[in-house]
């Protein structure tokens, strides 16, 4: 098998990984931290609503958490502020461990899955792309964490995923803790707008992947 084939390979082995764990669990947690479902869990405690609040977005790295809903639910309990800055925290430091549970003692992995010239390749690709790949996949599901985990096993530099982690995470975490204080109000709207962000996030990964291929 090429270290191409290889790469996609381990790409949709990750996604698939969490896919499955979605439709175990992911009703549950749905149904737990829904918009709604957010909102009343917030309000509950709402005095640790922004460690917990960011827990949940680390969490998300393992369990099939909704993020958007987590967001949306501290925004209307919390405020824009400060569910803003709780929930940016916790998205970095999600796409950080996913990132460090590779990059530290990856590189014996890496090793077995490419040769020297190939997992070079790759870690010049992910040096180039592989910021521009974090900023626009933090607004979708799954992608972030998969990206997370192959910048850290191909030798991602921590500078650059780390700066790139940090402005990527700025736009979920406003938008939809946004979204989610003006929901109380105007649900409709609410909806709408994060449909339009995950649609937009979309068309510019695939004209991102495209990009990428023809280099």
């Amino acid at each position: 098998m090429s270290s191409r084939n290889t790469l996609i390979l381990l790409f949709v082995l990750l996604s698939a990984l969490i896919i499955i764990s979605f439709s175990i669990w992911g009703s549950g947690f749905d149904a737990l931290f829904s918009l709604e479902g957010s909102t009343r869990f917030f309000e509950r405690y709402s005095h640790l609503a922004g460690p917990l609040g960011a827990g949940l977005l680390i969490a998300d790295l393992v369990l099939p958490i909704p993020s958007t809903g987590v967001l949306g639910g501290m925004g209307a309990v919390m405020g824009v502020g400060p569910a803003f800055l709780w929930g940016w925290a916790g998205l970095v430091l999600s796409g950080t461990c996913g990132y460090g549970s590779t990059r530290w003692g990856g590189t014996r992995w890496a090793s077995k899955l490419a040769p020297e010239e190939e997992r070079q390749r790759y870690q010049h690709l992910f040096n180039t792309w592989g910021s521009l790949a974090i900023v626009i996949t933090r607004l979708l599901p799954i992608l972030p964490e998969v990206l997370s985990v192959l910048s850290g096993l191909y030798g991602m530099k921590f500078s650059r995923f780390f700066g790139a982690t940090l402005v990527g995470s700025l736009a979920p975490a406003l938008a939809y803790t946004w979204l989610g204080a003006q929901a109380r109000e105007h649900p409709g709207p609410a909806i709408w707008g994060i449909v339009f962000l995950t649609t937009l996030a979309w068309l510019a990964f695939l004209y991102l992947r495209r990009s990428v291929r023809s280099v």
